[in-house]
Order: structure tokens, then sequence, then C-alpha cells
């Protein structure tokens, strides 16, 4: 991966940040970790989106039996 292609990845990741940020919606850490791995290469969109997911899902399902 050329340094332009990281700089490019680390300036979409601030344009999302800064949505976020607008809609009140606050960035997680386990997000950021992944977002800093996509940055550099270490892993996919793909990859960061089942993570997110898998997450998500357990959440609601724990919130799920809670009611």
């Amino acid at each position: 991966m050329t340094a332009l292609e990281i700089a490019k990845r680390r300036r979409a990741e601030k344009t999302a940040y800064a949505i976020n940020s607008i809609e009140g919606v606050p960035v997680s850490e386990e997000t950021r970790r992944m977002s800093s791995q996509w940055d550099n290469g270490e892993i996919t969109l793909e990859q960061i989106k089942a993570e997110l997911i898998k997450k998500y899902k357990a959440l609601s399902l724990i919130r799920h039996r809670n009611f």
C-alpha cells in the first residue's frame, strides 16, 4: 500500500468521524482501532463490517432477552 493510499484512507476515516460527530453518534474505541488497521491495509472493510455486525447482533440479543 502506498503512502498516498494510506493518506486517502485516513482522510476518509476523518470524514466519517466528522459525520458521526455531527449526527451525535460517538465512534467506539473498537471501531477506531479497526479503522486504524484498515488505514494501514491490515484488514479489509468487509472484515470491519463482519466484526461490527457480529458485535451489534450479540448486543441486540442480550437487550432483547432483558425485555
